[in-house]
C-alpha cells in the first residue's frame, strides 16, 4: 500500500512537535520553579521584617529584650523562630531615642536548584517612649 501526501506530512509534524516540546518544557519548568522559589523567599522575608518591627515595637514600649523576642516569634507565626538572630541598637531604649531591631534568618528553599538556603534579614525601627 502507497502512502499518500497527507499521512506523510503528519507523520513528521508529530515528530517536529515533540522535538519541540522536549527543547521547551525543561525551560518552561525551570521558569515554574523560579515562580515558586522566588514567592517562598518572599513570603519569608515579610515574615522576618514583620517579626523585626514587633521586636521594635515592644522595645520602644516594654524595654524588654526577652518581651521583644516573644513578640518576633509570635509575630512570625511560620518561621522556624529558633535560627533568629537579634541585634538591638542600642541595647536599652532611653526617651527621644529610636530603637533599631535587626533580626536575620536562614531559610532553607523549597527544591534547592538554585543553592539550599538563603539568609534573610528584616530591620524594625520604633521610637522609645513615642
Amino acid at each position: 500500500m502507497k502512502k499518500t501526501c497527507k499521512e506523510s506530512t503528519d507523520g513528521k509534524s508529530r515528530g517536529a512537535v515533540a522535538v519541540e516540546f522536549a527543547l521547551v518544557a525543561p525551560l518552561l519548568l525551570a521558569l515554574v520553579t523560579g515562580i515558586v522559589e522566588f514567592a517562598h523567599a518572599y513570603n519569608s522575608q515579610i515574615s522576618v521584617t514583620q517579626a523585626a518591627r514587633e521586636a521594635a515595637r515592644t522595645m520602644a514600649v516594654k524595654n524588654s529584650q526577652t518581651d521583644a523576642k516573644a513578640a518576633a516569634v509570635a509575630g512570625a507565626p511560620g518561621l522556624a523562630s529558633g535560627s533568629f538572630g537579634y541585634t538591638f541598637t542600642p541595647a536599652t531604649c532611653a526617651p527621644d531615642t529610636t530603637m533599631k531591631v535587626t533580626i536575620s534568618y536562614n531559610s532553607a528553599t523549597m527544591t534547592g536548584l538554585f543553592g539550599s538556603s538563603l539568609t534573610l534579614t528584616g530591620v524594625g525601627a520604633m521610637q522609645c517612649n513615642g
